[in-house]
C-alpha cells in the first residue's frame, strides 16, 4: 500500500510540473514589450507629444486613421498629428483616449498582430463634443530585439457612431425648421391673396 501511495505521489508530482511548465507562455516577454508600446502610444496621444509614438513606429509604417487618411512614414504621420491635434488651427481642440487589448497578440515568427478597442473623447474646433468607441489593429515586426509598428489601423462603426447620430439629429432639426418655415410662408401667401 505504501508502495502504491509513493508511486501515485510521484506520478502526481510529475503531472503537476508537466502542467505547470506547459502553462508558461514562451512569448510573455514579447507580450510585456507590446503592452509597453500600447501604453506609450496612449500616453503620447493624451499628452499631444508624438515623440513616444515615433519611437515605436517603423520608418515606413503605414497608419490608417478614422477619417480614412493614410500616412506612410514618420514625416507624414507627424504632420498628420500636428495638423489634426497640435496646431493652433487643428481640427481637434481636445482629445483623450483609453486603449484596451482585445485578446493576446498573435505571433507569426518575428511578426505580431494585436487588436483592441479605444474609448475616446473629442472636442472639435467647431465646438462639437462627443465620445467615440473605436477599434484598432496593429502589426509589429521584431528586428534586433526591438518591436516596431509596421501597420496601424483605426476604425469605428460606420452605421452607429456619434458623428452619424449628430448628423441625424441635425437633419431632423433642419426638416422641422423647413416644415415650419413652409407653413409660415403658406400662411403669409394665403393672407396676401385673401386681401
Amino acid at each position: 500500500m505504501r508502495k502504491l501511495s509513493a508511486i501515485s505521489g510521484f506520478l502526481f508530482f510529475i503531472l503537476f510540473f508537466t502542467i505547470a511548465s506547459a502553462e508558461v507562455d514562451p512569448r510573455e516577454g514579447d507580450r510585456q514589450l507590446l503592452r509597453g508600446i500600447l501604453a506609450d502610444v496612449e500616453k503620447s496621444l493624451n499628452n499631444k507629444d508624438f515623440s513616444l509614438v515615433l519611437k515605436h513606429l517603423h520608418p515606413d509604417a503605414v497608419v490608417t486613421y478614422y477619417n480614412a487618411e493614410v500616412t506612410r512614414n514618420h514625416a507624414e504621420a507627424e504632420a498628420y498629428f500636428q495638423r489634426m491635434i497640435v496646431d493652433t488651427n487643428a481640427v481637434v481642440k481636445e482629445f483623450t483616449t483609453v486603449a484596451s487589448i482585445g485578446a493576446p497578440a498573435l505571433f507569426y515568427g518575428n511578426t505580431a498582430v494585436a487588436w483592441g478597442t479605444t474609448a475616446e473623447t473629442y472636442t472639435l474646433a467647431t465646438g462639437l463634443e462627443f465620445r467615440l468607441d473605436g477599434n484598432w489593429t496593429v502589426t509589429l515586426q521584431k528586428t534586433d530585439d526591438q518591436w516596431k509598428i509596421i501597420a496601424l489601423h483605426f476604425s469605428t462603426n460606420l452605421f452607429d457612431n456619434p458623428l452619424l447620430n449628430n448628423a441625424k439629429r441635425f437633419s431632423w432639426i433642419v426638416g422641422v425648421v423647413a416644415f415650419l418655415s413652409g407653413l409660415l410662408v403658406m400662411f403669409v401667401i394665403g393672407r396676401f391673396f385673401r386681401k
